[in-house]
């Protein structure tokens, strides 16, 4: 099967890095906790914490992929922004998988406090009301309570689709997008943000605390340094030796993180953006992102990470009814049964609902993981 997607522009690599990201946070939300607590009782709690991060670090690599791929047409003039179009499109792409999987959601607090366990008690202590529902119903949150933990990221993320018109205004042309503004700009926006950290946390902790991860819309705060670096990727073209200097600086970054733990965002950040420079640039990248399943698995990333938290709180609910506490058996059944339950349950939303507001899809047709061998791509911005 040929890839054709018209005059618009379509980079199939980044869609294998949306897998990637996916990929990376199901890991993460499955595996990591369990990973770093053996590392941590085998002495090597260091190692167990950056583990942890790594992996979770895929919601910066969402980040820094949004604003790449939703500027760049209008940063570089291919396409006339229109306010109103604009934002009847993110609502027509973003709300109605959300709303199916934030009943699904709420349907699997219902269950699980219907049906009780020692799982109620010591893990899960969420609640059902149709209130609550109504409120998360919005999104964008100011307490970070939500049936799906990871949901928000999803919060910032359309937090940053509201502020798109105003970056279009105010971002300089891109003759003026050179190394040095890039470094200013980065510069600027991580003290202001480290400032702003600083201090909320210590006159309204309630607000934002970097000793307290309250995950609401001023969390924020954390992430333009990703959210930037997508903007720039998006309005210029940045070669191997951009790629090495923002990934160089984003494990500096990062290293610090160890003395203050707000930094490492921005620092995956810059190394993300340094990755998605090189796959525009190494053909080895390209090829290995533009695969047929990694692609496959990132036109359908949105569904997936919509259900999959709802899936594993459903399958550890379950896996506590036959067993007594979190034991190997009861790890065993929740992520063994719940990692392809929720693939299954992804692909029905991505199928039912998510591909019809989707542009650009070259694995629309193909419902099975198994079947993408069939699909052929040639890498090009059609």
């Amino acid at each position: 099967m040929s890839v054709t997607t018209g005059s618009k522009e379509r980079f199939h690599f980044l869609d294998g890095l949306r897998g990637t990201a996916c990929l990376m946070i199901i890991f993460h939300h499955a595996f990591s906790a369990n990973i770093q607590k053996i590392l941590s009782n085998m002495g090597m709690p260091f190692l167990g914490l950056n583990f942890a991060n790594f992996t979770q670090s895929g919601v910066e690599l969402f980040f820094v992929l949004s604003g790449a791929g939703l500027l760049r047409p209008y940063l570089r003039g291919q396409k006339k922004f229109n306010t109103f179009n604009y934002f009847f499109r993110r609502i027509k792409r973003i709300y109605p998988p959300y709303l199916v999987a934030l009943l699904f959601g709420a349907s699997v607090c219902w269950y699980i406090h219907a049906y009780p366990t020692w799982y109620n008690t010591k893990v899960f202590h969420l609640y059902f009301s149709w209130p609550e529902i109504l409120k998360e119903s919005v999104i964008i949150n100011f307490d970070g309570g939500y049936y799906s933990l990871s949901w928000w990221s999803l919060n910032l993320e359309m937090f940053f689709y509201f502020l798109v018109p105003l970056i279009l205004i105010i971002f300089p042309a891109r003759e003026r997008v050179n190394n040095k503004f890039v470094f200013v700009a980065v510069l600027i926006t991580l003290i202001v943000s480290v400032s702003l950290q600083l201090w909320l946390t210590r006159y309204y902790p309630s607000v934002y605390s970097y000793k307290r991860i309250i995950p609401s819309v001023f969390q924020f705060i954390c992430f333009p340094v990703c959210f930037l670096m997508g903007i720039f990727l998006a309005a210029k073209d940045f070669g191997i030796k951009e790629a090495r200097i923002f990934i160089i600086t984003g494990l500096v970054l990062v290293s610090f993180s160890w003395f203050y733990q707000p930094i490492m965002s921005p620092g995956y950040g810059l190394v993300y953006a340094g990755v998605i420079t090189l796959s525009f640039n190494r053909n080895s990248f390209k090829h290995f992102f533009s695969k047929p399943i990694m692609i496959w698995i990132g036109e359908r990333s949105y569904s997936l990470f919509l259900v999959h938290f709802s899936v594993f709180y459903l399958m550890d609910a379950i896996a506590a009814r036959f067993t007594a506490s979190a034991s190997f058996g009861y790890l065993l059944f929740s992520r063994g049964v719940g990692i392809p339950v929720a693939l299954f349950i992804g692909m029905l939303l991505f199928n039912s609902v998510e591909r019809w507001e989707a542009r650009g899809l070259v694995t629309v047709d193909i419902f099975w993981p198994w079947q993408v061998g069939r699909l052929k791509i040639n890498e090009q911005t059609n």
